[in-house]
């Protein structure tokens, strides 16, 4: 990498627009151009670097922390694999660029800009999704195998798709989530086993839901930025930053309903919902997010996403694991997947609208945002298609790979989920679920895994195949009633022993009460010598002996 770096990579020069012109009114209402005043790109492009560079390392690394044990993990290898990710998506993303400006001839420099390094965080949050499918079940080796193959097939999207077919995705609602997505959930279904969706430690923690929902916080505020960071300039900026403002806030509107409508134990909130389908919004909003589709259709966008993302978390989660063997830890098809879908769909409407009602762009907006023309509906409509069967081609070839290392420092079925296989952890660190005072010490405590797949129960008895499949309401009733039995036998037991001991505060008196009358007659009996009487009753006897037992 340093080498490729050191001989092929240079320096962008900073253009300053001082030519450009720009329309104005003037005093008599006339509109005329005018010089643009001077505007350096890195100026005007490092705040969404900035937003998009929050997302991906401290966004994406504190929303993964939810594992009980697995924390260390989560945001240690989003670190290093997108810097790893975003370094190496330079070189690749800069080798397409020159085949596509000019495919005959080498080039023997690349000149890069702060647009490059977008691109190559872009691709990071692309790999930090797919990552998602499949935390807590992989080596470092496998990671880094992802972490090199996926780039390739990422940029070869993007060669077909942005520099081909000029599809509109200014947010990467198919370049980034729904190839990532799909990615990813491909390559889990090669890494799939049994035991290790049944593993106790694939279940979140107090503490870890905090963290993890301080990461949905941080993508909520900067997902504007994402969705606008490389949207043409002027208008349609302004529209990508408002139209995702506003669908995420009804994503977030709706999520909390669905939630609560949809919530096991009497209709409670859930947390992975919370943190996960609040951001559907963004997602949805990926493709279109700088098109004039007017504000309402981006709050009822951001409203579908967030409802379709609750009901994929409790119905469809379950169905790919059980039925296709595809366990999805964080529950990426959800908040990635389907939205962006979604989104992509809406694209090729909005583009079809767009080239019918061409008075809702001014100018230059409408050509430089509907590239191709008449055709752009088409071409967005076989760009979603690709994405997905390079997603999937792509997600084959590198889990085969990743299938082939996995027993180079193979990781055990029991360490899944769980940092001490790699780290140095703490000395707090639990080393067994016994040791997990959130978990309730060595109790049998049943919990609800992350992705909503299985009901994980920590007790040493497995529960059978047919209670597994039962439906879910049939598995919240056993678990209120079992929740009610042991709640009915801690009472039994606390009232068995306060009886026990006014029992034997009972018995006791009788029994002082027998050794004093015992004692009378033995005084009244003793001679006038005053001689001490050694002899005692039967009675005494025994009630010696019970006092002292």
């Amino acid at each position: 990498m340093i080498i490729l770096y050191a001989i092929w990579v240079r320096y962008d020069s900073n253009e300053q627009h001082q030519e450009e012109l720009i329309p104005a009114v003037d005093a008599n209402g006339t509109v005329i151009l005018v010089p643009n005043p001077v505007q350096d790109d890195v100026t005007a492009t490092y705040g969404y670097f900035r937003d998009v560079n929050i997302m991906i390392f401290f966004g994406f690394g504190f929303l993964m922390t939810f594992l009980r044990r697995y924390g260390y993990s989560a945001l240690g290898y989003t670190f290093i694999i997108s810097a790893m990710v975003a370094q190496w998506s330079v070189l690749v993303f800069g080798f397409f660029e020159t085949v596509y400006d000019s495919p005959s001839v080498f080039h023997d420099t690349f000149y890069f800009d702060i647009t490059t390094l977008l691109n190559g965080l872009f691709c990071a949050g692309a790999v930090m999704i797919s990552y998602g499918a499949i935390l807590g079940k992989i080596t470092p080796l496998q990671l880094l195998i992802m972490g090199i193959v996926e780039p390739m097939f990422y940029f070869l999207n993007m060669f077909i798709g942005e520099m081909h077919l000029k599809a509109i995705d200014v947010g990467g609602g198919m370049y980034i989530h729904l190839f990532g997505c799909y990615f990813g959930l491909t390559v889990s279904w090669f890494l799939t086993n049994k035991k290790g969706k049944e593993s106790p430690n694939n279940a979140p923690s107090y503490n870890g839901d905090l963290f993890a929902m301080a990461g949905t916080l941080f993508l909520w505020m900067m997902w504007p930025s994402f969705n606008a960071a490389i949207a043409p300039a002027g208008d349609a900026q302004f529209r990508a930053i408002a139209n995702t403002f506003i669908s995420l806030t009804g994503s977030t509107i709706a999520t909390f309903i669905v939630s609560r409508l949809l919530g096991y134990m009497g209709h409670k909130l859930d947390m992975v919902h919370v943190q996960n389908s609040t951001l559907a919004g963004g997602v949805v909003q990926g493709c279109v997010a700088h098109l004039n589709i007017n504000p309402g259709a981006a709050i009822a966008m951001g409203f579908i996403a967030g409802t379709v993302s609750v009901l994929g978390y409790v119905k469809l989660t379950p169905f790919i694991s059980n039925k296709l063997n595809i366990h999805d830890t964080c529950g990426i098809n959800n908040l990635h997947g389907m939205p962006g879908f979604i989104g992509s769909v809406a694209a090729i409407i909005a583009a079809a609208h767009g080239i019918n009602n061409k008075d809702l762009y001014f100018g230059d907006d409408y050509d430089n945002i509907f590239r191709v023309g008449d055709s752009q509906a088409k071409h967005n409509a076989a760009a979603t298609f690709i994405t997905i069967g390079i997603a999937i081609v792509g997600g084959i070839i590198t889990g085969i790979f990743m299938k082939l290392v996995s027993n180079i420092g193979k990781l055990a079925t029991d360490e899944y989920y769980s940092d001490h296989a790699f780290w140095h952890v703490a000395s707090d660190y639990p080393k067994s679920l016994a040791d997990d005072p959130e978990a309730g010490g060595n109790q049998n405590v049943e919990m609800e895994s992350h992705s909503g797949a299985d009901i994980i129960s920590t007790s040493s008895s497995k529960k059978s195949k047919k209670s597994q499949r039962s439906p879910s309401y049939k598995r919240d009733l056993i678990r209120i009633l079992e929740t009610l039995v042991r709640e009915e036998s801690r009472n039994n037991y606390s009232d068995s022993d306060s009886d026990s001991e006014s029992d034997n505060q009972n018995e006791e008196e009788p029994r002082r009460h027998r050794n004093r009358k015992n004692r009378q007659p033995q005084q009244q009996q003793q001679p006038n010598n005053n001689t001490p009487n050694t002899t005692t009753t039967p009675n005494q006897s025994n009630d010696t002996i019970t006092n002292i037992q």
